[in-house]
């Protein structure tokens, strides 16, 4: 003899997570209910999270883009360089009649808001490294070898 619809429970199995979805109740109607609450529950979810994204992205505005260049390599730097990534032109040598010998660092100052940056470095013997499009923001040492 068969249970009471009472007593019947239905499942829905592989919800986010390996979840298995169940309602006491007994009803099949319940039970995707159920499901779709979680669904909806979990859409919020990332909905808040993506939200939360978007301010950090807002707030970029508000960040300090400035950071510390490191000179962990062997060789003497002689100049370096940091411009906005829309720029086309490189601008002024940030360390000026100077040098960066090994192990030492340069604090680049940059005005809030400009995350997005170009760096380039020039080391004595003439070679040059540089690192495109870096968030300067979301750092605050870069060392170069």
């Amino acid at each position: 003899m068969a249970a009471p619809a009472s007593a019947q429970q239905y499942w829905l199995p592989n919800g986010p997570g390996g979840t298995t979805y169940n309602n006491p109740q007994g009803s099949l109607l319940g039970t995707m209910n159920e499901h779709m609450l979680q669904r909806h529950a979990d859409q919020l979810r990332w909905q808040r999270q993506r939200q939360g994204t978007a301010n950090a992205a807002t707030n970029a505005g508000s960040a300090d883009p400035s950071f510390r260049v490191t000179n962990s390599g062997g060789r003497v730097v002689r100049e370096v360089y940091v411009s906005a990534a829309t720029e086309s032109a490189w601008g002024a040598d940030r360390l000026g009649q100077g040098v960066l010998r090994p192990g030492e660092r340069l604090t680049v100052v940059l005005p809030r808001g400009q995350c997005v940056n170009d760096v380039r470095i020039v080391f004595m013997d003439g070679q040059s490294q540089e690192r495109r499009q870096v968030d300067t923001c979301a750092l605050t040492d870069m060392a170069f070898r």
